[in-house]
């Protein structure tokens, strides 16, 4: 037998016992426990996937051009073929021992390892029937194959480098969601989307790397085997933090080398926001304007809406001059050429200061005369803006006889016209304004103008307002405007509404306002207890709105001691059992330092006084958000010890558990007590276990959040 064909039945032999050993393998996938010396085998899938890639495609090319090389074509697509398969088989096999590591779902890699499965069973019945001459046949399973290839290849890639991996370089830079810099939060709408381009793809529910999650804000708190990705309590050694910053050529840099990296810009955006404290729900509003992370911040918003321009800049003592008490001019954002004007002042406002303006009549973009006391001939004198994009002529008192002078301000994009007294000549006028993207005309007349309008400006969205065709719209939630919520002897409470005509109806006891269970709201509410203020607004025409909730607490006794039976998570134990007695506020962002969590052990707390006490009630304030797995607890327990007695169990809770997922929010319990010459109470909040079967972490432990304990 000649020596190649040796070869030949050795390697048709070795794909028998491929086939044979890949079978075994995928039917005991989930059992299998790989000695070391295959799981080295495993890591070389990578490298040896290359080989088969490539010689599957040139076997392809003599399969179909046979006379392309000049030379014995089915030798040497015989070798070609046959390699290609025997190198498929051992990196299907690699590949089956690598996904029994830990760190690899199951499901993230199914795609990738049936396509590339296929690759191997498909190709074997390519050279089976290439062998018995049946070409068509053959044929037919080399486009199969070699589709396969392409897709098993796409798969991989978004298993190692994310999914959008192969398209990544078409698509821009994942930028801020479109939110205003006011709404914005420092977390959702800066660092996650961040996270989420770079970090989440090796960091999420099926593929957990280092044992770290980070789609979630508890696992990002919680950790991996390293530690804490961001610690509360230790913020510069914050695991992400730490990995970023070390060296791209060492091997614990993250994102690892050969992912795509964070720009700089995003790595100063990570660091600077970990260093200042990692507030999860807080608004960049609230950031101090000072503070690296926020000027960062903004300049991203800033960028996102900025707009070049091609005229020169006016000059800083131009700018100077035309600002006073009374008018503002402004860049529309940082080192922009354009202006924003803004008139304020109703009874000082002189419409011949608006001649003073022409002096920046082409750096002009943005007007807002918003309840200036304007006449139409007033009008013409802005029609000279030929960059003027933004017109605010709310509240003016103009008819608009004079608007058609503005329709040659082809920059013009938005004008606002809303609550003055429109002729019908305005709205004639206002047909001819094809240029407009956005147009502001609300009022409760004139609705055929309005619905003309809308037909002859199709590509103009048009806001009309309130008109009345019977359907009933919901109305905004009260405000609730307060300067503490937690106090020693009483706080003052106003509602207020944008609508000052609504009425505004509020319960004191935890119910929901409704027809038949309100107080009618006429002025401050004076709270001088433990109170769950809840408000809503009801106008005729309207839907009730929705509820708006705030929790007030009276402190008048403090304990003399206090000591908790379980220290609280590493990850919020705040400054400890001192934390529930000072006096300050948690909010809904728990990763404050202001909140104890408890998941493993129970909150409890054992509180000791000097003297005995006269206690009426004793109260705990306590977070729900259910979405990072904090529960209302499923049992509050109150003793107390007097001087006669020894510890005495006086109430227990249940609090009702929520159906699903809710905004967060702050509740309080309380417990009536109504005792004399109490020397010592002790209180239980246990965490909820497990979470209810609608819960993504169903079957999980629950968290309970204390940040106050009020006794009266």
């Amino acid at each position: 037998m000649p020596k190649s064909q040796k070869i030949f039945t050795i390697l048709e032999n070795s794909l028998i016992v491929l086939h044979g050993l890949i079978l075994i393998l995928v039917i005991g996938q989930d059992n299998i426990q790989l000695p070391a010396f295959l799981e080295v085998v495993g890591r070389m899938h990578p490298l040896l996937l290359h080989f088969p890639i490539v010689m599957l495609f040139l076997a392809a090319l003599l399969f179909w051009f046979p006379d392309s090389l000049g030379v014995n074509s089915k030798v040497a697509m015989k070798w070609m073929l046959l390699s290609a398969l025997f190198f498929t088989g051992v990196t299907v096999l690699a590949g089956l021992f690598l996904s029994v590591e830990d760190g690899y779902v199951k499901e993230d890699f199914e795609n990738h390892q049936w396509t590339g499965l296929l690759v191997f069973w498909l190709g074997t019945l390519w050279y089976w029937f290439w062998v018995k001459d049946k070409l068509k046949v053959a044929k037919g399973f080399s486009v199969v194959v070699l589709a396969l290839v392409l897709a098993t290849g796409h798969f991989g890639a978004s298993l190692t480098h994310g999914e959008d991996f192969l398209f990544e370089p078409l698509q821009s830079e994942i930028d801020v969601p479109q939110v205003s810099f006011e709404e914005a939060l420092a977390y959702d709408h800066v660092i996650k989307p961040i996270l989420q381009q770079k970090c989440i793809s090796c960091h999420k529910a099926g593929k957990v790397k280092g044992e770290l999650r980070m789609d979630e804000v508890e696992y990002i708190l919680k950790g991996g085997e390293m530690g804490p990705a961001v610690d509360l309590e230790d913020l510069e050694n914050s695991q992400i933090l730490v990995h970023i910053l070390i060296p791209l050529e060492e091997e614990f840099h993250m994102p690892p080398k050969g992912k795509p990296q964070l720009t700089e810009t995003e790595l100063a955006l990570i660091q600077s926001w970990i260093l200042d404290s990692a507030h999860f729900d807080k608004k960049l509003t609230s950031y101090n304007p000072e503070s690296e992370f926020f000027a960062l911040a903004k300049e991203k918003f800033t960028s996102q809406d900025s707009k070049s321009y091609s005229f020169e800049a006016a000059s800083a003592k131009t700018i100077a001059g035309l600002n006073n008490d009374y008018r503002k001019v402004v860049a529309t954002y940082p080192d922009s050429p354009g202006l924003r004007v803004t008139f304020f002042g109703k009874n000082q406002f002189d419409p011949n200061t608006i001649d003073d303006l022409k002096k920046v009549k082409e750096q002009v973009v943005e007007l807002s005369f918003q309840n200036m006391p304007l006449k139409d001939e007033d009008i013409k004198k802005l029609s000279d803006y030929p960059n003027l994009e933004i017109l605010n002529l709310n509240f003016t008192g103009i008819e608009g006889s004079n608007l058609g002078d503005l329709e040659n301000l082809k920059n013009l994009k938005h004008l606002s016209l809303s609550g003055n007294p429109l002729s019908e000549v305005a709205f004639e006028s206002l047909k001819d304004f094809k240029q407009l993207e956005n147009l502001y005309v609300w009022t409760n007349k004139n609705a055929d103008a309005i619905a003309a309008l809308k037909t002859n400006l199709p590509n103009t969205k048009i806001e009309g307002g309130f008109q009345d065709n019977g359907t009933l719209y919901q109305l905004n939630a009260p405000q609730i405007e307060f300067k503490k919520s937690i106090f020693t002897d009483k706080v003052d409470v106003t509602l207020k509404h944008p609508i000052g005509s609504v009425k505004i109806f509020y319960t004191l006891d935890n119910t929901l306002p409704d027809s038949s269970n309100h107080q009618l709201y006429s002025g401050p509410i004076s709270l001088d207890k433990n109170t769950t203020l809840r408000a809503r607004a009801f106008a005729e025409g309207w839907l009730g709105s929705t509820e708006k909730q705030a929790v007030f607490f009276r402190s008048k006794i403090q304990p003399d001691s206090y000591k908790l039976a379980f220290e609280p998570s590493k990850s919020y134990k705040g400054s400890g059992a001192l934390t529930l007695f000072d006096l300050e506020k948690g909010d809904e962002d728990f990763g404050t330092g202001k909140w104890l969590g408890f998941q493993d052990t129970p909150f409890e707390i054992q509180m000791d006084f000097k003297s005995p006490q006269n206690i009426q009630n004793i109260a705990f304030s306590t977070l729900a958000a259910e979405g990072s797995h904090i529960f209302p607890p499923s049992k509050v327990e109150v003793w107390i010890k007097t001087q006669n007695t020894d510890w005495k169990l006086i109430d227990t809770q249940k609090p009702k558990q929520p159906t699903g997922n809710r905004d967060r929010m702050l509740q309080m319990y309380e417990s009536k007590i109504n005792q004399n010459g109490i020397l010592a109470i002790k209180a239980k909040l246990t965490p909820v276990n497990p979470l209810p079967k609608w819960h993504p972490g169903a079957g999980g432990k629950g968290w309970v959040f204390v940040d106050e304990i009020l006794i009266n």
